[in-house]
């Protein structure tokens, strides 16, 4: 059996590092499930669910990517998964995964308002990417949702654009596989 590690890391971006991190996972046996990087105006984020060995003590791990991650400056956390996959399963249970696609004018307050009503309704943001547009006046964004099986698109669809409204909100709602 595998022991299930979240490790999340962040610095000023630069060549080379995921190929030093995950070298040194390959090292300790690691094998990667899920990642998801980016780089926001010059700063690298990354989280990722790897499995080591059941007998790989977690101070090893943490000690030997620290090693891997110290040339490049980065700051690295990592945590048990089996602590919060239990309930993480238990809060998407009913859910459906959409992809939102919103668009308005750039103002403070607009994604406050929008997750604000999302969460209200108990909508999961599970996923987001956001920009402004160079000129600064308007935005785009892309979010990855988990929906409770009663939510219809169209009312939804309505909410969001109701909310959003001061903001001259556009928003495209389409369930994954669509």
């Amino acid at each position: 059996m595998a022991k299930e590690l979240i490790i999340t890391m962040a610095a000023a971006n630069r060549a080379g590092i995921l190929a030093a991190v995950t070298k040194a996972m390959s090292e300790l046996g690691g094998d990667l499930r899920e990642a998801s990087q980016t780089v926001v105006r010059g700063f690298f984020t990354m989280i990722f669910s790897a499995e080591f060995p059941d007998t790989m003590d977690l101070s090893v791990v943490r000690d030997h990517l620290q090693d891997a991650c110290r040339p490049f400056g980065i700051d690295l956390a990592i945590r048990d998964a089996s602590v919060q996959l239990t309930a993480h399963n238990a809060a998407h249970a009913g859910t459906r995964s959409f992809r939102l696609r919103i668009g308005g004018r750039n103002q403070p307050g607009a994604l406050r308002r929008l997750s604000q009503m999302m969460s209200m309704k108990g909508i999961d943001i599970t996923g987001m990417h956001a920009v402004r547009t160079e000129e600064g006046q308007a935005f785009e964004m892309v979010l990855k949702l988990a929906v409770p099986q009663d939510s219809t698109v169209e009312n939804l669809l309505k909410e969001l654009e109701s909310a959003g409204q001061e903001f001259e909100i556009t928003a495209d709602l389409r369930e994954f596989g669509e």
